[in-house]
Parts: structure tokens; sequence; C-alpha cells
């Protein structure tokens, strides 16, 4: 039987993402070449910037799978009726380790995603993604969105309070959190990410919730 072209080119393009993503978090991603990840891969340079044009394209295409996986994960235990809190903080909490243990990518992906050019002729300097980057952003905003709108669901939000422009407020958050918290382990990120949550969903809480201080720790 004949194998889709599409279906190879798909698998192809997940062993060099996967196989990258390897390399980068072994030794960051400055160190590693693109003929180190065409060896990795076993596909030559040419292969490799046919479907990826930058190393950051190759990290971002990585990580939204990651965060793909864990919105699944979520979906399915929403669905079968989880607490949307604990879903929350199984969400935060698995997103918080990765932060951490692969401290020295996140600056990459959060300057892919928040859109910041990488300071001028600074060598080393992190290449931008901007496509991959917007793609990226928007991933992320579909993990917590979810979640959100089940709370939203039990009278936990506002009925009026925008889900969708606060799941994008909350992932810039977290992204700046982890750029520029200087934390020294999970415990770290996640209390930094609760109070940032704390601030920007006071406004988007029911009343009832506010009074019962539903988001402190």
């Amino acid at each position: 039987m004949k194998v889709d072209r599409q279906e190879q080119d798909d698998a192809r393009r997940e062993r060099i993402a996967r196989a990258a993503f390897e390399l980068f978090a072994r030794s960051g991603l400055d160190a590693i070449s693109a003929q180190d990840i065409a060896q990795a891969a076993f596909v030559s340079r040419t292969n490799l910037y046919r479907y990826f044009p930058s190393k950051v394209h190759m990290l971002l295409a990585h990580f939204e799978k990651a965060v793909q996986a864990s919105r699944d994960d979520a979906l399915e235990r929403l669905r079968a009726g989880a607490n949307p809190q604990q879903v929350w903080d199984n969400v935060t909490g698995r997103m918080a380790d990765l932060g951490v243990r692969y401290r020295h990518l996140v600056g990459a992906v959060g300057q892919a995603v928040l859109g910041a050019p990488p300071e001028a002729g600074r060598p080393g300097a992190p290449e931008r993604a901007p496509g991959d980057g917007l793609r990226t952003a928007l991933t992320l905003a579909a993990l917590v969105q979810p979640v959100l709108l089940a709370m939203q669901a039990q009278g936990r939000l506002r009925p009026e309070a925008n889900v969708q422009m606060l799941s994008v407020l909350l992932v810039d958050a977290f992204i700046l959190a982890l750029l520029h918290g200087g934390h020294r382990d999970q415990r770290d990120v996640l209390r930094d990410w609760q109070d940032r949550f704390s601030l920007l969903m006071y406004g988007a809480l029911a009343p009832e919730s506010t009074a019962r201080g539903e988001l402190k720790d």
C-alpha cells in the first residue's frame, strides 16, 4: 500500500522537531547547529530548511505538540466531571514544571510568543518566528480557555466576562513571569502565577466568588 505523501511529510516534520528539541534540551538553542539537527533527524540540511526556516520554528513545533497533549488531557478530565480548579492546578503544575526544567529555552519561546524582537546586534540573539509565535500563543490560549469556560458555566466567573481575551492575558502574564521571575523551582513559579492569576481574575470573578475568596492559596 502506497504511503500518503502528506503522512510522510508530517512524520518527517515531527521527527525533525523532536530531534531538535532533544538537542536543545541538552545543550541549549545557540550551541546546536542546523547540521547537528539534520544528522540527528536523518535528513539533509536542504530537507531541514524545507520543513522549518529556523531553529526557533523547530522548538515551537515541539512545544505546541506538548501543549496540545495537555489540552487534550484537560478536556478529557472536564468531560469526566472533574472540578475545573483541580484541572487548572494540573495544567499549571505541568507547565510550571516544564518552565523550570527547560528554563534555558524559555527565552526563545517567550520572545517568539510575545513578539518581542531580540536585542539588536547581540551575538546569539534568538531568531524570531512571528507566524509560528502567533500560532503557539493561540495554542496556549486554547489550553487555558476550556478551564475558564467550565468555571464560567459553574457561575464562578461573570457571565459577561470575555473568556477568550482573559485566556490571552493569562498566557502573556505567565510567560512574562517565566522570563523575569528568577524562580528557583516549580513551587516558586506556581506562587508567582497564582498572584498574577488572582490579580487578572479579580474583575472577572462573579461577586459571590470574590466574597468567598476562591482564588486564595
